[in-house]
């Protein structure tokens, strides 16, 4: 299953012309990540043992404009044992306008090295693993 964030484009995140810039798609998917965050830590505290980021990219698919709302719909796409992926899709009128991929990576922050996903945030991941083409959103 994948989750949802809504979005209300903002003006600061157009040009003048209305059009979407590029990293707010990309601070929004971040924005939208939170809520796996949470699941994983609700409060947020990952002192000793948490994830890093290793790679995000954004494939932009269709303009987004101002001030249409857009959705944001979040999901695991990948486990490994130390890393996994997360996809995001922004979407604006029932169109698919934004691909994001970002590669996380277990890590203990005492000793400062990679370290298998914890079975807690595996649970997590498995609980949002989707595959657009072979599922609907439950």
């Amino acid at each position: 299953m994948y989750y949802v964030t809504p979005i209300e484009p903002q003006v600061y995140d157009s040009d003048f012309q209305g059009h979407t810039n590029f990293l707010a798609v990309s601070l929004w998917f971040d924005r939208a990540r939170t809520a796996l965050y949470r699941e994983f830590e609700p409060n947020l505290n990952f002192r000793e043992h948490g994830l890093v980021i290793l790679k995000t990219e954004v494939t932009y698919v269709k303009e987004i404009w101002l001030p249409r709302p857009v959705e944001i719909r979040t999901w695991t796409s990948v486990v490994g044992t130390k890393s996994f992926e997360i996809t995001q899709e922004a979407w604006q009128d029932g169109e698919l306008c934004a691909v994001g991929k970002t590669i996380f990576c277990g890590f203990d922050f005492a000793v400062h090295k990679s370290e298998p996903i914890s079975p807690e945030f595996r649970a997590v991941l498995e609980k949002f693993r989707f595959d657009p083409t072979a599922q609907e959103a439950q």
